[in-house]
């Protein structure tokens, strides 16, 4: 993860700016998205968990959008680049952030009610997935721990054509939905004691399309809530309980 360290290390300080540029006439939508996204992440955990880690949390623009939604939840961050976790430090002091080097650096956190990763995994490579899955895996409460993925949508043609011409970002990159479900079911398979034996809990990952309106008001939550099964919504949302 060297290189991805020293990659985000160099935006750190602008970061945020670069971050709107890349999504040219979108990011004035920026902070609206991240509201969308832990507005999203409260519905899907049914409420305020103990605790909060955001893996992969860069400069940490998400946590003031989490704390939001979640006064009460104790937070975390953390990221490969030191860099940025300074900033986040410095802006965040209510949230406790660490640099995090590999998978093994994951056991400094226990019991984690849900962990938060947003547009993280397609910045690391693809052999490494397993093990930060599994990790991550092992730091979850074992009474429900969630974790819940965040991705750009490859089948969205305007998300590629973003992704394309964003310096951060890769559009080879991107990551296919089914790809991500199957990698949170090789570890959130889930089974259950039944009159017949131990069978496998068929939904203990679940997907969905999401972020189909860059504005946000009622009317568009109540259509995005009709068409979660359309892969059209910009980004897409894969989860799992830990059984």
């Amino acid at each position: 993860m060297d290189g991805t360290s020293a990659k985000f290390d160099k935006y750190a300080d602008n970061y945020s700016e670069s971050l709107k540029n890349d999504l040219r006439k979108f990011g004035k939508h920026v902070g609206s998205a991240k509201i969308y996204k832990a507005q999203l992440l409260k519905h899907i955990l049914n409420g305020e968990p103990g605790s909060i880690l955001d893996f992969g949390c860069e400069v940490g623009l998400n946590i003031p959008y989490l704390r939001e939604q979640f006064k009460n939840t104790k937070l975390y961050g953390c990221d490969v680049s030191p860099a940025s976790v300074e900033i986040a430090k410095k802006n965040y002091p209510y949230c406790d952030f660490n640099v995090i080097n590999n998978a093994a650096d994951l056991q400094e956190y226990k019991d984690v009610d849900c962990v938060f990763i947003s547009t993280v995994l397609h910045h690391i490579p693809e052999s490494e997935h397993k093990n930060w899955i599994n990790g991550l895996h092992t730091i979850l409460s074992r009474n429900g721990g969630t974790l819940v993925v965040f991705e750009h949508n490859m089948k969205n043609p305007l998300t590629r054509s973003i992704v394309k011409g964003a310096d951060a970002d890769d559009i080879t990159m991107m990551l296919d939905p089914k790809y991500c479900k199957r990698l949170l079911l090789n570890t959130f398979y889930g089974t259950k004691a039944g009159g017949r034996g131990i069978t496998l809990v068929k939904d203990a990952v679940k997907s969905r399309y999401t972020y189909f309106f860059p504005q946000r008001n009622k009317l568009f939550t109540m259509i995005e809530s009709m068409l979660t099964w359309l892969p059209l919504g910009a980004q897409y949302c894969v989860y799992a309980r830990k059984q």
